[in-house]
């Protein structure tokens, strides 16, 4: 598992400060659900996330996952997608900062890109409306245009690109 450019400690800091700010306790499984989050350089589903901690000898309950994932989404280490289906997935914010994701309807694969003119166009609509943009989030629901050919369908496994402008 890759862990690239990620500072493991300052993100525990970040995750201390807000269990403290929020008066949650400072547990060691639930820094032992960052810690596991954060060597999964790809999104993953609370269940995969359960799976992969289990099979790698930490005896953690499905629900302290589930609640560890929802606050670290709330102090913004993690982001919650719903690309399709009833399942949400993660990833590390730190990460991949600022990009978007196209998703195959057909095979659900996920391509992650990053495009300058996105930017310049939130930044554009904010000042219209007298707003200072943030950060913005995008899916874009596609189907391949091989139809049963999908190439992502026939490597039958997690791949994700990143496409930079």
């Amino acid at each position: 598992m890759k862990q690239r450019d990620i500072d493991l400690e300052k993100l525990r800091e970040q995750f201390r400060s807000f269990l403290r700010t929020k008066m949650y306790r400072n547990t060691q499984e639930r820094f032992r659900v960052l810690e596991r989050a954060a060597e999964l350089d790809r999104h993953f589903t609370a269940d995969e996330l359960y799976v992969h901690m289990n099979t790698n000898g930490d005896k953690i309950s499905r629900a302290t996952v589930y609640s560890t994932l929802d606050l670290l989404t709330r102090c913004n280490i993690l982001v919650k997608h719903r690309f399709q289906g009833d399942s949400a997935t993660y990833e590390l914010s730190a990460r991949k900062p600022n990009h978007d994701h196209l998703i195959c309807r057909d095979c659900g694969h996920v391509i992650e890109f990053q495009e300058g003119a996105l930017l310049t166009l939130q930044d554009e609509i904010a000042r219209r409306y007298g707003m200072r943009a943030v950060s913005h989030s995008l899916q874009i629901f596609a189907s391949c245009m091989y139809g049963d050919d999908c190439r992502f369908r026939r490597q039958n496994e997690y791949s994700t690109t990143i496409s930079q402008p």
